[in-house]
């Protein structure tokens, strides 16, 4: 039994080189001599990390309820000028005038709450929605866009019953953004009847201006978290890389909801504070009363123990010194011994990454010397083949390089009507907004859009509608002329044109001149007015900086095409209300 034990021994030590092997005996024994340091370094640490996350959680929870009074209180203050508001003389008749079944008595009560809204929050630039219901939760301005109108309507009939208090909810608009919601119904002071509701949206910069003076220690965060979906209501900073909120703290917050707590304290993994892997936090959360979201306070555990963790990284520091040293003396004996085992090892390094011209040189007659003649002789077989090999890869490398260009190709370019697809438009309007933007020049963009193109497929058939669009898209690309000209399809029959360094006039003409050739063409259209196919453009040109974003860009020119469309069709429309009269 020892016998055999030795001889296992032994076969692990000579699995080692020479110089490891003594290195190691070394290191053994200053490990050692460290341990009591260590495991006394060990306990401090514990202890102090346990009371230094008892305070932390007291603290933190004061925080949050702290920050949650104050949410309630900026809610309180909307709440008291809203009440104000549908109790006034003014709003009470224009809802009683608006119950009248008249049809003109309606229009008038329209008018009138529009006036009031806008005379009351008009200069409020944090109320971003301000609208009346009727009872049936139905928007009472006209002029309110239907997907828009359609989804604060779908909210106020979601809300539970309110009982004649304010609800607060959280609404996505377009765009991914959120607006705070404030839904308050309003009664007839006169027979205290429904008369309808009060719709405000109020931007999350509201509240967030409460958490800036917030801020328990370096990487630490604070936010409103919906307890409904999990999202962020309102953000004192961005998420790294725009991650969503870790699912452990979703758990927690959401087992709170469901056991009718108001508040907490929360371990959890999430993605660190650099946005470069993962971290471990701790969170304090409390729910703000009669809402559905919690203020939640976040902190990393390395800034929470960075206290701890100085004490133990002295201790840890004095034991690495001697280690060190410990080592030095080692690394010294090992290698008076491993020196010309150490050279062989050197070259062979080197002739694996590639480099097949050195030899070793070793005068003797020992093993030593063996194996360097041998060494030689394969180094320089192994060479002859690797040139053979680079020169068959280089061949191939060319063959997949000629490949990957012209899938780069076709992955820019839109199938059906070969000019640019959605990727190369939003990639080249990211570069054009930079360019103009350092050379002050103005940047325009035409969102363009087939006329009654739906009816046109289900009248001719998918191959014709096909057709049709393979017709605008050369249209355009033969008004795209200029070097800094893009046409692109954005999808479906939507069509987008970006032309740098253009005035808005110069823009006006070539969207007028695209309208003009498509309506000559006479491409027929038997389920249009006008009897052929036409266009809605939509106009936007700015002089970019670096406050303007892609996005605002085609939503400015999205809007003035849809103008353009709900004004009848076969029109330019500027961004600002400017019509292009037809020619």
């Amino acid at each position: 039994m020892r016998l055999s034990l030795e001889n296992r021994l032994t076969t692990l030590l000579r699995a080692l080189s020479i110089r490891h092997r003594l290195i190691a005996s070394f290191v053994l024994l200053s490990l050692l001599s460290l341990l009591p340091l260590l495991v006394s370094g060990y306990i401090s640490y514990a202890e102090s990390s346990r009371e230094i996350e008892r305070r932390t959680r007291l603290f933190a929870t004061e925080v949050v309820k702290q920050v949650a009074k104050n949410v309630q209180l900026q809610m309180a203050e909307v709440e008291t000028a809203s009440e104000a508001l549908v109790l006034s003389d003014g709003v009470q008749a224009a809802l009683a005038r608006y119950a009248v079944d008249d049809a003109a008595e309606k229009g008038r009560a329209r008018a009138e709450l529009t006036k009031i809204l806008l005379d009351s929050y008009g200069s409020f630039e944090d109320v971003s929605q301000k609208y009346f219901l009727d009872k049936d939760n139905r928007i009472l301005d006209p002029q309110v866009l239907g997907q828009l109108g359609g989804t604060m309507e779908r909210f106020a009939a979601a809300a539970p019953p309110r009982h004649g208090r304010p609800h607060w909810g959280a609404l996505e608009l377009w765009g991914g953004q959120k607006s705070l919601v404030m839904l308050r119904q309003v009664y007839f002071k006169s027979n205290n009847r429904l008369a309808g509701s009060l719709f405000l949206g109020v931007r999350p910069l509201y509240f967030a201006g409460i958490f800036d003076n917030v801020q328990l220690g370096e990487g630490s965060d604070i936010f409103i978290l919906d307890g409904r979906d999990g999202s962020a209501v309102v953000q004192a900073r961005e998420r790294p890389n725009g991650a969503p909120l870790a699912a452990g703290l979703l758990a927690e917050v959401g087992a709170s909801l469901r056991h009718g707590q108001s508040a907490g304290f929360a371990a959890y993994e999430d993605v660190a504070a650099d946005g470069r892997g993962r971290a471990s936090f701790r969170a304090a959360y409390t729910q703000i009363p009669r809402t559905n979201w919690y203020v939640v306070s976040t902190l990393p555990n390395d800034s929470l123990l960075a206290q701890a963790q100085s004490v133990r990284d002295k201790i840890l520091l004095i034991g690495l010194a001697c280690f060190l040293v410990a080592l030095a003396l080692a690394y010294l004996i090992a290698r008076s011994i491993s020196a010309p085992l150490e050279k062989l090892a050197g070259i062979m390094r080197a002739t694996e990454g590639g480099n097949y011209g050195l030899r070793m040189d070793y005068t003797g007659r020992d093993e030593l010397a063996q194996l360097a003649r041998k060494f030689n002789e394969m180094a320089g077989n192994i060479g002859q083949a690797h040139e053979q090999l680079e020169s068959r890869v280089a061949a191939r490398t060319h063959e997949l390089e000629l490949a990957n260009e012209k899938l780069a190709t076709l992955s820019m370019t839109d199938g059906l009507t070969g000019i640019a697809n959605r990727r190369r438009f939003d990639a080249v309007l990211e570069a054009e907004l930079h360019r103009a933007s350092r050379c002050g020049q103005p940047l325009t963009l035409l969102m363009i859009d087939v006329d009654f193109f739906k009816s046109y497929n289900d009248f001719y058939g998918h191959q014709e509608g096909d057709a049709c669009l393979l017709r605008v898209a050369r249209l355009l690309q033969a008004h795209a002329r200029r070097a800094g000209d893009l046409a692109a399809r954005y999808g479906g029959e939507e069509f987008v044109m970006l032309a740098a360094d253009t005035d808005l006039e110069t823009a006006a003409a070539l969207a007028e001149s695209i309208r003009l050739a498509l309506e000559q063409a006479g491409l027929p259209h038997a389920e249009s007015p006008i009897g052929c196919v036409s266009v809605s453009i939509g106009v936007a040109t700015l002089a970019p900086d670096e406050r303007q974003s892609a996005e605002m860009f085609i939503r400015t020119a999205d809007k003035a095409m849809y103008r353009a469309k709900q004004l009848g069709r076969n029109q330019v429309q500027l961004a600002g209300g400017r019509r292009i009269a037809a020619a």
